[in-house]
């Protein structure tokens, strides 16, 4: 069950209105996942979608590793929306299937491309020990170059937020995505 409010654009104050037409102009094209709860408070809700439109399209994190790492966080936050939703995208960029049914399972996947290997030992050592040793550092800045390992930092912090809020308030996945195993019974 659901722990807030449906959002519906029927009654929006003015500051609402603002923020749902630029989010429903631009390329998420409406309001859905964290929206249906942040649009409560438009303020919030437009900083956050300003930071996710950055990452999303505007990172220089090549969008086959974005989704990568995006789908370790979801499945580190037991994020089942994040999870379904960037697991797909992840595989339409080109992450092979068996590399996110891997991760859905909680398993190290077996990698047959270097700097996808280099981006999840990242992402796991970060999410898992809340740090980084200078070898792995090295390694993934070494890939990325200064500006796409920023930009990597704010994938975490975008999709932290976003997990963190999808998981508190129950958002449920979009129509069409699949529920992940680890979700099931939630």
């Amino acid at each position: 069950m659901e722990r807030y409010q449906d959002f519906t654009p029927d009654n929006m104050t003015p500051e609402q209105k603002v923020v749902y037409d630029q989010i429903v102009a631009g390329p998420r094209g409406r309001i859905y996942g964290p929206f249906l709860v942040l649009m409560h408070n438009p303020g919030l809700a437009s900083a956050v979608q300003k930071m996710g439109a950055y990452v999303r399209w505007q990172s220089a994190v090549p969008d086959r590793l974005k989704e990568l790492a995006i789908a370790c966080i979801g499945r580190f936050w037991g994020a089942h929306v994040e999870f379904s939703t960037h697991s797909k995208f992840a595989v339409v960029a080109g992450i092979d299937a068996a590399v996110i049914a891997a991760i859905e399972a909680g398993r190290r996947p077996s990698f047959a491309k270097d700097d996808e290997a280099t981006i999840y030992d990242f992402c796991m050592m970060l999410l898992e020990t809340k740090k980084v040793d200078d070898a792995t550092y090295r390694k993934c800045f070494d890939l990325l170059g200064e500006r796409g390992f920023i930009d990597l930092m704010a994938t975490f912090t975008h999709y932290f937020t976003v997990s963190m809020t999808l998981n508190t308030f129950r958002v449920p996945a979009p129509e069409g995505y699949k529920t992940p195993s680890f979700a099931h019974g939630r």
